[in-house]
């Protein structure tokens, strides 16, 4: 597979915007894994609203680092526009319909609509699966970039 240009730029290996992205890519996955953990927390409270609400935050945060490390700027609300937007080959261990049935049932279950659906356990399980998949693939992307910069 050919290196994406995001992983390739300077000469002889540098990378003058290097630094300063490491800086913000580390931030929002700091930023993100902290939010999942209060997501957790919330959950064992029983705040199912404030759970969703955290893991989606957090997940695009994660979406946010990796698709900066990948060169592309992407700020979006929608998960799915988020993953879309990734270059195919860099994509994360998440499938299409996962994404779309999360933002359906997020924005269902968060509504303030009367009769908005409830929350099953395995959905919440399956959220927080999904958040951390995406978690784990801007970190392992991160950690490239930083082989990159030393």
């Amino acid at each position: 597979m050919e290196e994406h240009p995001a992983f390739n730029r300077g000469v002889a290996g540098s990378n003058p915007a290097g630094p300063a992205m490491e800086v913000i890519v580390m931030t929002d996955l700091t930023a993100a894994w902290e939010l999942l953990e209060e997501a957790r927390r919330e959950r064992s409270r029983g705040e199912t609203r404030k759970y969703l609400e955290l893991v989606k935050k957090s997940m695009l945060l994660s979406f946010r680092a990796g698709l900066n490390i990948l060169g592309v700027n992407y700020y979006n609300e929608n998960i799915l526009k988020m993953y879309l937007s990734t270059p195919h080959a860099y994509r994360p261990s998440v499938g299409e319909p996962e994404l779309e049935e999360f933002e359906f049932r997020y924005g269902l279950i968060t509504s303030d609509k009367l009769g908005a659906m409830n929350a099953d356990e395995r959905f919440l399980d399956a959220t927080m699966d999904l958040a951390e998949r995406i978690y784990f693939w801007a970190e392992s992307i991160a950690k490239k970039l930083g082989d990159r910069l030393d």
